[in-house]
């Protein structure tokens, strides 16, 4: 960087620390949290602790409130001085953040970062779920919201005997990623695919772990019976029959009978308490000749 460019940088950050500084010598009132995790949100919205949201990554969209936060940018490619803007005393992650000098700068204006780990697995984001509760003292309604994400997953289990000895269809998941513009297929391994196996199906890619950049070859190998689209990436083609324009997909089964279904990426990318709903959602979609099952109670 230039150094006319990089004072001017560094002048900015002084500026935006002597103005959190300055905001948090007169508040009392408790957090100002930038939170960059979608999971994390929603959790913070299931306890009734929203109220200490100030900042939000573009990409955290439900409830459909959050909207009303303002957005610090795309997780992946944020910077110190949207984040500093809200005059936050906390920024909280999920480790999937970046670049990783913005956290640096945030550090030396002196706003605390905290990382929680993800809730990978069913356990693990209930785990996080309390101790959000903890943290924001929000304990009661964690523990309300726990017991019924719990029943709700206990009875979704009992229900997955019945696709035992059935055809599993073979499901493709297509991720649009935003911080390379292209879209990706969903491995094995991970919440989406869990849900699958719980909703009756399998996962078309073979491989474990991670994404795989999506090709006309992949696809044509994977013969999907049906395709699960996540949001921004159907979004952009807006409608079934364009989005089997994009290279590879006209020629599959699952374009072929129509079975080609939009998903919120925050719906199968993370466990949460809405992951029971989910599943019956998607065994509908690829068992719609089945019996269905008794609705999950919402509370």
């Amino acid at each position: 960087m230039p150094r006319p460019a990089r004072r001017a940088s560094l002048v900015s950050l002084i500026a935006a620390a002597s103005l959190v500084a300055a905001c948090s010598s007169r508040s009392t009132s408790g957090p100002r949290v930038v939170s960059v995790s979608k999971q994390i949100n929603e959790f913070l919205y299931a306890i009734g602790a929203e109220s200490v949201l100030v900042g939000r990554d573009l990409t955290s969209i439900y409830p459909p409130q959050i909207k009303q936060v303002p957005s610090v940018g795309y997780h992946r490619a944020l910077s110190a001085e949207g984040i500093i803007s809200t005059k936050p005393t906390l920024l909280v992650t999920d480790g999937n953040v970046g670049p990783e000098p913005v956290l640096d700068q945030v550090r030396k204006v002196g706003i605390r970062v905290e990382t929680l780990a993800p809730g990978g697995t069913v356990d693990s984001a209930q785990a996080l779920l309390t101790k959000l509760g903890q943290e924001f003292h929000r304990e009661h309604a964690a523990d309300s919201v726990l017991a019924a994400w719990r029943a709700g997953m206990d009875s979704l289990w009992r229900d997955t005997v019945k696709w035992a000895g059935q055809k599993r269809p073979r499901v493709l998941i297509i991720h649009f990623g935003q911080i390379r513009n292209d879209y990706l297929a969903l491995k094995r391994g991970g919440s989406a695919d869990a849900m699958l196996h719980w909703a009756g199906a399998e996962n078309a890619i073979d491989s474990v772990g991670g994404m795989a950049r999506l090709s006309p070859e992949l696809i044509a190998r994977a013969a999907p019976d049906v395709i699960i689209a996540t949001d921004v990436g159907f979004d952009r083609y807006g409608t079934v029959d364009k989005f089997k324009t994009l290279p590879g997909v006209a020629l599959t089964p699952a374009a072929q009978s129509n079975r080609i279904h939009r998903v919120d990426e925050q719906e199968i990318m993370y466990f949460g308490p809405r992951t029971p709903a989910v599943v019956r959602k998607l065994a509908a979609w690829f068992h719609p000749d089945s019996a269905s099952t008794p609705p999950v109670a919402q509370h």
